[in-house]
């Protein structure tokens, strides 16, 4: 990119109308909010709430975009080499109608145990303004408005499982990989570990990752030729994007995606 198109991009950021955020200039915004918060111990908060006009608040309050948002934080974390204590909070709020600014991101520190169980609202991305529904009745033209509010809390009811995100992937020099975000990853020759090498030097279970203050970290699980990771042997390591691991003989990169 040249730096014609850089002052471009800078001076469209800093003219940006309310009622014209972009779903990628949200993201952007949350990524510069999450450098900006970094510590000189490497801390970032894990409470966001971003301020928009009631357009855009009501456009981009989508379930995807959520989603999207959290990763995008999840994935700055391990990139700027930071930690983060509790649980991840986004949300997406409006904002006075007195502000100018197209969006305004609060962040603050929340103890986990202060925190709501929040579960990703399909509201917007599933339901209309107008449900309806027919009802049993001889004049077939009758219609009822549906109850929006009891369809949504069963919604939510039925789907309150964790959601999943994407953050890394690990690849070997064949091709074979794994994309995973908080779970667990085993990685060793036993065919039932989530990334199985077929390497007589590799242990059956040799090595797993884990997910610990937002960064993945991997663990040498015991094995009898060891963990390593960028030349050194390793019983733990707090992964970094570009990481190369040695299982046996078997060469693993590690990359947020």
């Amino acid at each position: 990119m040249n730096f014609a198109s850089v002052i471009t991009d800078q001076l469209a950021s800093l003219f940006q109308k309310r009622g014209e955020v972009s779903p990628n200039g949200l993201i952007k915004a949350l990524e510069r909010e999450v450098t900006k918060q970094k510590t000189k111990d490497n801390l970032v908060p894990n409470s966001y709430t971003i301020y928009l006009c009631a357009d855009d608040c009501h456009r981009l309050s989508a379930a995807r975009l959520i989603k999207n948002l959290h990763e995008a934080v999840e994935r700055k974390v391990i990139r700027e080499n930071c930690f983060m204590d509790g649980k991840l909070s986004i949300k997406i709020a409006k904002s006075s109608a007195d502000s100018e600014d197209a969006i305004v991101i609060v962040a603050k520190y929340v103890d986990e145990s202060a925190q709501e169980d929040e579960t990703i609202n399909l509201e917007n991305d599933v339901l209309s303004h107008t449900l309806i529904e027919n009802i049993d009745s001889d004049d077939k033209d009758d219609t009822i408005i549906a109850d929006k509010t009891r369809i949504v809390r069963s919604m939510r009811t039925s789907l309150s499982r964790r959601t999943e995100y994407d953050l890394a992937v690990i690849t070997d020099l064949t091709n074979q990989e794994i994309v995973f975000g908080e779970r667990q990853v085993y990685l060793g020759r036993k065919d039932t570990n989530d990334f199985v090498l077929d390497d007589e030097s590799v242990s059956r279970i040799h090595a797993y990752i884990a997910y610990e203050r937002h960064r993945h970290v991997i663990y040498d699980a015991g094995s009898l030729n060891g963990t390593i990771v960028n030349d050194k042997p390793v019983s733990r390591h707090e992964l970094r994007n570009g990481d190369k691991i040695l299982i046996g003989n078997t060469m693993l990169t590690y990359k947020v995606l």
